[in-house]
């Protein structure tokens, strides 16, 4: 008896880096165009766990909101994304990896992708 061993296709995996405006907008965005899709995986590459909303920094300074009214954790904003938190230290393009410092150990790791959005704003090191 000869038993077949089928193989799933690999998913499609887009890497986002940067989670302020333009990461986390483009996150949101491909999440809900993508929404059918069981092909594709996003990951989003973020200095930071949370998302904060800089046009309302003046009214936390001037005491008319509070500061939970302008940060928001990307996990509750993305649902089916997956929240990588550390620095981008290095992207290889050829070889369509990046390379991220996660920790107060600076553990590196290893990030695969078939597409990458770079929405950084901050320098490479």
């Amino acid at each position: 008896m000869i038993a077949r061993i089928t193989r799933r296709p690999r998913k499609k995996r887009i890497v986002i880096l940067g989670g302020g405006f333009g990461g986390v907008y483009a996150a949101i965005h491909l999440e809900k165009l993508l929404a059918g899709q069981h092909t594709v995986e996003i990951c989003l590459v973020s200095r930071d766990n949370f998302f904060l909303f800089t046009p309302m920094l003046h009214e936390i300074a001037a005491s008319d909101l509070e500061i939970t009214n302008i940060i928001n954790p990307l996990r509750k904003l993305l649902h089916k994304v997956e929240v990588l938190v550390g620095d981008v230290n290095e992207i290889d393009l050829p070889n369509k990896r990046v390379l991220i410092l996660r920790g107060y150990r600076n553990e590196s790791r290893q990030v695969d992708y078939d597409h990458l959005v770079i929405a950084l704003n901050h320098q490479l090191s």
